[in-house]
């Protein structure tokens, strides 16, 4: 449903949805083979119209149960927004991908790649609240088809490209990315004492700064501020069990600055205070000898 209404963000977008089983092929991702060209032309190539390489938002549901053909595909699709059909590479329209899965990659069987193209992870879990849950139960709303107000075009949106590039990363921000990755060497595992090194790649690493950009740009500043490091701990675990220390970690190393000044300006207020306390009793003293007099 994210995605589907993603495409209403861009004007005239294309949305590809699919539900993946492990019996599905490239051709229902990427589109069919060509039979006419590899007829009249001797070429192998796809019919990707109506295709993912059409699309603009991209949804893909139970990602981990394709096979390799399609994983391994998906890597340059995602990361470099280009594939190749028959003789020619195409870029793509690609604007935003997003899956879904009931489980993880597996260990072991060379998924670490594609994992780790996903930017953004987001544990969605059962509805909580009370309220909240009485409130799916009884909303019979269908998904709105209504015109959207505001959307933005090709022309906009590659304009945004070029202006987050622009986007300053001060070193301020710098250092707190420094002490981040240094933290993620300890991670504190949900529900156990062990600790686990967690590896960032240089290119996630790369995209997180991108994100920080982004963040800065759509809020109207120039550079990236502290305050745009807070969601990232959605982008640097890779298991479950990690999350909770990993977003402790990042607004421990976002705040632990700030701390140590509030204590500082607290001890100092404290002297300030006696400092106070010892004028005044001394002015009372006083007081109190000139009226004996």
């Amino acid at each position: 449903m994210v995605a589907r209404r993603l495409k209403k963000a861009f004007v005239g977008a294309n949305a590809f949805e699919y539900l993946m089983s492990r019996f599905s092929t490239p051709d229902e991702i990427f589109g069919p083979v060509s039979i006419s060209r590899l007829k009249s032309s001797d070429k192998y190539e796809r019919a990707i119209e109506g295709y993912l390489p059409t699309a603009d938002v991209v949804f893909l549901d139970e990602i981990w149960k394709a096979g390799p053909a399609i994983q391994n595909t998906l890597l340059t699709v995602i990361n470099e927004k280009l594939f190749r059909n028959g003789d020619q590479e195409l870029k793509l329209p690609l604007k935003l991908l997003v899956a879904a899965s009931n489980e993880l990659p597996a260990q072991g069987e060379g998924l670490e790649a594609l994992w780790d193209r996903f930017l953004i992870r987001v544990i969605s879990t059962c509805v909580q609240q009370e309220d909240t849950f009485y409130r799916m139960l009884l909303d019979d709303t269908e998904e709105e088809e209504g015109d959207v107000r505001w959307r933005i075009t090709d022309a906009e949106y590659a304009d945004w490209q070029q202006a987050i590039r622009g986007v300053e990363v001060p070193a301020d921000v710098l250092a707190y990315i420094t002490d981040i990755r240094r933290n993620l060497m300890k991670v504190e595992l949900d529900g156990s004492e062990m600790h686990r090194n967690v590896y960032i790649s240089d290119r996630r690493w790369k995209n997180v700064v991108r994100l920080l950009k982004t963040s800065a740009f759509i809020h109207g500043r120039p550079s990236v501020c502290a305050s745009d490091l807070l969601p990232t701990y959605h982008c640097l675990w890779n298991e479950p069990e990690e999350s909770n220390d990993i977003r402790r970690i990042v607004v421990q190393a976002l705040f632990t600055p700030y701390v140590k000044e509030i204590g500082s300006i607290s001890l100092s207020l404290k002297s300030d205070l006696k400092v106070s306390r010892v004028r005044e009793a001394l002015e009372a003293a006083r007081r109190q000898g000139d009226h004996r007099r």
